[in-house]
């Protein structure tokens, strides 16, 4: 299937067509509107199709003088967005992206169906249909305990926290090797999002009023991402979190959302998640090195 595909720069994009194409798109993802691909890849390229019939966000990236495709932080999943014919199309734009890079390590989305076979990984997801008397009948026997335990304690759950704040907290209870690049992004991205798109920011306190446990969540086409989440050692203890997914599901269930867990490939984190119901889902990692010795080695 020969599909006539451009390739534009960054100042070649039409910034409003693309994302009422995203918002139009069947598979339409926070991460690839504009405005949020220019906080976590600035100068981004792109694939489009036709009169922007189907589009791929190009991370790009330079070094060593040579042009390169890297996912970039904060952006689980990008690659081929469109409402139909998903496979070859898929196959058509990574066909494409073969012959403009030599080195590329992108994440594709859910729905880019493809024939070739690359590395999986995993996303936890919760369509919030039904009550959530029902919801929570399907919490495994973990959850609902910790959710019992939480209650014994006299914490407070507060669903407008200042998003500054569950940063700043994030920063100092970080569960990853973040680097300092990383939450200077992070920051942006979060102001950025009070700006341009719903959102909810949750946070526990103890009895004492001090943050225990918080996160951040980016609402778009009725998916519920969960953005950022922390806990410092007593959140943990009291299982705050388990309070801050709960009162999510409670706020939403029966309204057709989806709610996302961004993650699932570690195993204790698969675990929770699951406890809540949520199912994983899987979506592709596309790798190419085709530089020579020895900038192979370099990237």
């Amino acid at each position: 299937m020969d599909l006539k595909i451009q390739y534009l720069k960054h100042h070649q994009i039409n910034k409003q067509q693309w994302d009422l194409a995203i918002e139009n798109f069947h598979n339409g993802l926070v991460y690839a509107l504009s405005w949020y691909l220019d906080v976590v890849s600035p100068g981004w390229n792109a694939l489009v199709l036709g009169d922007y019939e189907a589009v791929m966000p190009l991370p790009v990236k330079q070094k060593l003088g040579l042009k390169y495709l890297i996912q970039p932080p904060f952006c689980q999943q990008l690659g081929v967005f469109c409402s139909y014919d998903f496979e070859n199309k898929t196959q058509c734009f990574l066909n494409k992206i073969q012959t403009l890079f030599r080195y590329i390590h992108i994440q594709l989305n859910v729905e880019n169906k493809h024939t070739e076979t690359y590395p999986l990984r995993k996303n936890y997801v919760l369509t919030l249909r039904g009550s959530y008397k029902n919801f929570y009948d399907l919490y495994h026997k973990n959850t609902k305990r910790n959710l019992k335990k939480a209650s014994n304690y006299s914490l407070n759950i507060v669903s407008d926290i200042d998003a500054k704040s569950v940063f700043t907290f994030k920063k100092a209870n970080p569960v990853n090797n973040l680097k300092e690049w990383h939450y200077k992004i992070l920051h942006s991205l979060v102001n950025t999002i009070q700006n341009k798109a719903e959102y909810e920011s949750i946070g526990v306190l103890n009895d004492k009023g001090n943050l225990i446990a918080a996160a951040f969540f980016v609402i778009f086409k009725k998916r519920i991402t969960m953005l950022v989440s922390s806990s410092n050692n007593q959140g943990k203890n009291k299982s705050a979190m388990f309070l801050i997914i709960d009162t999510i599901i409670k706020k939403y269930a029966g309204k057709d959302y989806i709610l996302d867990f961004e993650g699932g490939n570690v195993e204790g984190l698969a675990r929770f998640f699951a406890g809540f119901g949520a199912e994983p889902v899987f979506y592709s990692v596309y790798k190419q090195n085709n530089l020579p010795w020895p900038l192979n080695k370099w990237f």
